[in-house]
């Protein structure tokens, strides 16, 4: 999963240090650099104090080295993560997450949310420290968004020697719907699990709201890591009919790994690709 970079985005709490800490098991789990990155509104001497407030509070978390390498620069959070992201030619982006009100995010949102809506690598979002091996479950449906979810959430899971299991929602349709009942099921079970190097009592089909069901069956396992799919959706989309991807991020039940996934140019068989995460 990860063979480049891993960047990790900090701001001096301790949210962002117990992201860093994330970040740098990660990378050493794979054998790659990790460099950490903080946006400032700061300038002149004012930027060389914002680098002392974000040190102080990385201590013990992450080698001083990598602390000594970390990239300060003026600019919106999204825009500096983005550019670092690019300039290291990073292969996953790490954020500690934190609670926001909805009046916070109608306002201005969340670094995480608008990170999440450009992010072109996966983006880690942590709730606090993982353990060594993190119990990882990746939430499907049967969207082109699905082959590039499960690969990297086994790919993950292979990583750090984890666990894995994984859900799919049937989202019941309303009553007017023409499709079969069971649609999303059959599809499910032919073209999706195949492709799951599970046991069949790893792969779950349960039925309700996709973002209640994805989080109770989180803590019905003891999930560590949801992994979910982003299908690329636009702001209107999320603006008139909201995201499972970000009601996730918003709420954080533990950790979430969303993938993106951009729409195909042109539509290809549903056995091409079979499954994404719900987002």
């Amino acid at each position: 999963m990860i063979t480049q970079s891993i960047v990790v985005g900090v701001d001096g709490t301790p949210e962002s240090a117990a992201a860093a800490s994330v970040g740098w098991n990660l990378a050493l789990a794979a054998d790659v650099p990790c460099s950490l990155a903080h946006a400032t509104d700061a300038v002149g001497i004012a930027l060389a104090g914002a680098r002392d407030t974000v040190r102080a509070s990385l201590e013990d978390r992450v080698p001083t080295s990598v602390v000594d390498g970390m990239v300060v620069s003026t600019g919106a959070p999204a825009d500096v993560l983005a550019a670092v992201v690019r300039e290291t030619d990073a292969a996953l982006l790490v954020l500690g997450g934190k609670h926001h009100s909805t009046l916070g995010r109608w306002l201005g949102g969340s670094t995480v949310q608008q990170v999440v809506r450009r992010v072109t690598v996966p983006l880690l979002v942590t709730a606090g420290p993982l353990r060594v091996r993190p119990r990882i479950m990746v939430a499907v449906d049967q969207s082109y968004a699905a082959r590039p979810t499960i690969d990297r959430a086994v790919a993950l899971a292979r990583l750090l020697g984890s666990p894995l299991h994984a859900l799919h929602v049937v989202d019941p349709p309303p009553a007017i719907a023409e499709l079969p009942r069971n649609w999303s099921r059959e599809i499910i079970e032919r073209d999706v699990w195949p492709h799951l190097p599970l046991v069949e009592h790893a792969k779950v089909i349960r039925e309700g709201i996709p973002f209640d069901t994805i989080v109770e069956e989180a803590a019905a396992w003891r999930a560590d890591v949801i992994v979910v799919g982003s299908h690329g959706k636009g702001w209107v989309d999320r603006l008139l009919i909201g995201s499972v991807t970000e009601d996730l991020l918003n709420n954080l039940p533990c950790a979430v790994l969303v993938v993106p996934v951009p729409k195909p140019e042109r539509t290809e068989p549903i056995e091409a690709h079979a499954v994404a995460a719900t987002g």
